[in-house]
């Protein structure tokens, strides 16, 4: 299961990374890296990699805490660009993805593998392969500094540099005021410590007896004792 478990993550990390390069050479410079989108999926490429090397090595795996925060990260980048950001005055990297001209219906634009293969496939890992039970509901508290940091980072940088664009309607500040960005920093903070409060209430559920062992089938294990996977296979994930 650890190798199994490792050639997982390692293709999520490639998904990550060849949707930032298709990104950087369509843009051919590193202005992608303004974007949430571009910076949580590099988190998630070299995390995941590092986590995939782990398992192939049968050592533990990434710590709870971010394991957790990568995984509300990416989830953030495909619910807010699909569900916010599809139809917005100001859109992220790669929004013609699909008004193409002429291409197959199997074709994947860098939209695609950063805005819904990623989360999808990250989230799938913590249900499968995660150790459950071992997020403190903190978390969803500590895991809102990063989203806060990206907003004090955007207005920084469009004080300082006002010919350039902001990276999103809802941290621009000539649309909104400062009143505005306030406003929409609440907002969406409160929306983000939520989805981080589901996420660790989805830790200790599927760690739950009946839902280890329901998990530990899907894994093709044998359940030990209480539904309880073996110490090896435990440390991989």
């Amino acid at each position: 299961m650890p190798l199994t478990i490792g050639l997982y993550r390692a293709a999520v990390a490639l998904v990550a990374v060849t949707g930032i390069a298709m990104e950087l050479g369509r843009a051919e410079s590193l202005r992608p890296f303004v974007y949430f989108t571009i910076q949580s999926n590099s988190v998630l490429a070299v995390c995941f990699a590092f986590a995939a090397w782990s398992a192939w090595r049968g050592r533990g795996g990434l710590p709870a805490w971010l394991k957790g925060a990568i995984t509300l990260y990416i989830l953030i980048t495909g619910l807010v660009f699909n569900f916010v950001l599809a139809d917005a005055p100001t859109q992220a990297p790669a929004a013609n993805a699909g008004q193409f001209v002429d291409v197959p219906w199997w074709y994947v634009d860098s939209s695609d593998l950063l805005h819904a293969v990623a989360p999808i496939m990250a989230a799938a890992d913590f249900v499968l392969f995660d150790r459950h039970r071992r997020m403190r509901p903190h978390y969803a508290v500590v895991w809102l500094a990063y989203p806060l940091a990206y907003a004090v980072f955007t207005t920084v940088r469009g004080a300082l540099f006002q010919q350039t664009a902001y990276p999103y309607f809802f941290v621009d500040v000539s649309l909104l005021g400062y009143a505005g960005l306030l406003r929409s920093v609440l907002i969406y903070g409160a929306a983000f410590s939520l989805l981080g409060a589901v996420l660790v209430v989805a830790d200790r559920l599927l760690g739950a007896k009946g839902a280890e062992r329901v998990l530990a089938r899907v894994r093709g294990e044998a359940t030990v004792g209480a539904g309880r996977r073996p110490a090896a296979e435990r440390s991989a994930a």
